[in-house]
């Protein structure tokens, strides 16, 4: 009965590390011992912008940007989006919606993993006169 006992408390015991470490461990299966975010800069149109209508968009992403996981949403419907690698290392998005928009205000969000797991997430605004 003893040794039942000892044997569930190793198990409790290494399994409570097991749950402390999972959030540290990256999709690579890797523990994460910095985290670097992706981010995301240069928006055309860029935040808080003032145009006639909106379809077109792009930005920037970093170097350290997992393409793959890439995820962009206009007004929260996904868009399918292109992406280029340039000599920086850095990563140009281009996008557009399927029709142009012509009211009121759209919200850009993108997000994404970086190479080493970590998460990343941007929103913007981009008013329609």
């Amino acid at each position: 009965m003893k040794t039942i006992k000892t044997n569930l408390f190793l198990i409790l015991t290494l399994g409570s590390f097991a749950v402390m470490a999972a959030p540290r461990i990256g999709h690579h299966g890797d523990m994460i011992m910095k985290c670097h975010k992706p981010m995301f800069f240069n928006e055309v149109p860029s935040n808080n912008a003032k145009v006639s209508d909106f379809q077109k968009f792009s930005f920037n992403a970093s170097e350290n940007t997992d393409i793959a996981t890439l995820k962009v949403w206009v007004n929260n419907q996904a868009i399918k989006v292109n992406s280029q690698k340039l000599p920086s290392g850095r990563y140009l998005i281009s996008g557009q919606t399927a029709q142009p928009l012509l009211d009121d205000k759209v919200w850009v969000k993108v997000g994404s993993e970086s190479d080493d797991g970590c998460k990343g997430l941007q929103t913007w605004n981009v008013y329609i006169e």
